[in-house]
């Protein structure tokens, strides 16, 4: 059994359209395009409800995850402060403890 398209059916090669019944539902990317300085101007268009609480919600984790960085940053470098403090100290003590010995060993050497 073949299958024969009619007139009204489109060929396979041909393009075919899709057209919106409810326009609500997809802006024309030919009316709303957005500005090269900022794609955040892109609320003036007539986007969708959908698309708007979308991106209201995307930027509102963006914040967030900004946010999370940032405070991780913050303690990454306290534990890296704390951490050279603590060579430092210890550092300070090896070449106390290195003087006082070394002194000690003169002051035996000199008793001798």
């Amino acid at each position: 059994m073949s299958v024969e398209r009619g007139p009204t059916q489109p060929a396979v090669d041909e393009p075919t359209r899709i057209t919106h019944r409810n326009r609500s539902v997809r802006a024309d990317p030919r009316r709303c395009r957005p500005p090269v300085e900022s794609i955040d101007q892109t609320a003036s268009c007539e986007l969708p409800l959908s698309a708007r609480i979308e991106r209201t919600r995307l930027r509102l984790r963006i914040a967030a995850l900004e946010r999370l960085v940032a405070r991780s940053e913050t303690r990454r470098q306290a534990v890296i402060d704390r951490y050279e403090r603590v060579l430092a100290d210890r550092d300070d003590s090896t070449q106390d403890a290195a003087a006082s010995s070394s002194s000690s060993l003169l002051a035996q050497l000199r008793s001798l």
